[in-house]
């Protein structure tokens, strides 16, 4: 294995850390009310993090598409084409800068009840992306290649987390300061694992990268 490998090896155990860790900061940013928008349902500060922690998952999801393939091989695909959509998470999250710009010059529009052309495509991928995730988890509970726990875990992060989101003031308490924080968290309990293992292995002996031998391990 090159060296540029070992770093690459390394680089993807910080994504899979790094990542949901910005996940968790955006959430914990805006229910701290840090940069919160002129209609309090936004933070500028929150979609920093969160733009930053989407950009992290693209990587994260191609290399499981890729570990789920190893196995699964049609299956992978899929996940390989519909987990970009994952990388779209950064539109909704980099709108809240754009409310916080049109905070600054006094204009009283809330961006996320626009409605502009072709939104609606961007939305249909980057839920096709949220969809991998549930995917991936369907997947190695079938195949193998990831203990089962984190399997389901990836199965309920994004369930939990879209359910903890919400583009207006009708958006419950209880969503924003329990199910999006624990939607986060639970792509971090998913996640991090396989990061820590990935930077405290050589990479050779991670065996079919995550999880093994072509048997599952469990």
């Amino acid at each position: 294995m090159s060296r540029f490998d070992q770093y690459q090896h390394k680089l993807s155990g910080l994504a899979f850390i790094i990542g949901p860790l910005l996940l968790i900061a955006a959430a914990l940013a805006f229910l701290a009310g840090i940069g919160l928008s002129s209609h309090g349902i936004t933070s500028w500060v929150e979609g920093v993090l969160m733009t930053l922690a989407f950009l992290l998952f693209v990587p994260i999801y191609l290399h499981l598409a890729r570990v789920l393939g190893q196995r699964a091989p049609r299956l992978g695909l899929v996940c390989t084409v519909t987990g970009l959509g994952i990388g779209l998470g950064m539109v909704p999250a980099s709108i809240r800068l754009t409310q916080a710009g049109l905070d600054q010059l006094g204009v009283d529009v809330a961006v996320f009840s626009l409605q502009p052309p072709g939104q609606a495509i961007l939305v249909l991928w980057m839920g096709l992306g949220l969809l991998t995730t549930i995917l991936l988890g369907v997947g190695f509970l079938v195949y193998g290649g990831l203990p089962r726990w984190t399997a389901v875990l990836l199965i309920l992060a994004p369930i939990i987390f879209v359910m903890g989101q919400g583009g207006d003031e009708s958006i419950a308490a209880w969503q924003v300061n329990i199910i999006y924080p624990l939607g986060c968290a639970l792509y971090f309990a998913a996640f991090a694992p396989i990061g820590w293992r990935y930077l405290t292995q050589p990479a050779g002996s991670v065996a079919g990268e995550v999880g093994g031998d072509p048997v599952a391990v469990r």
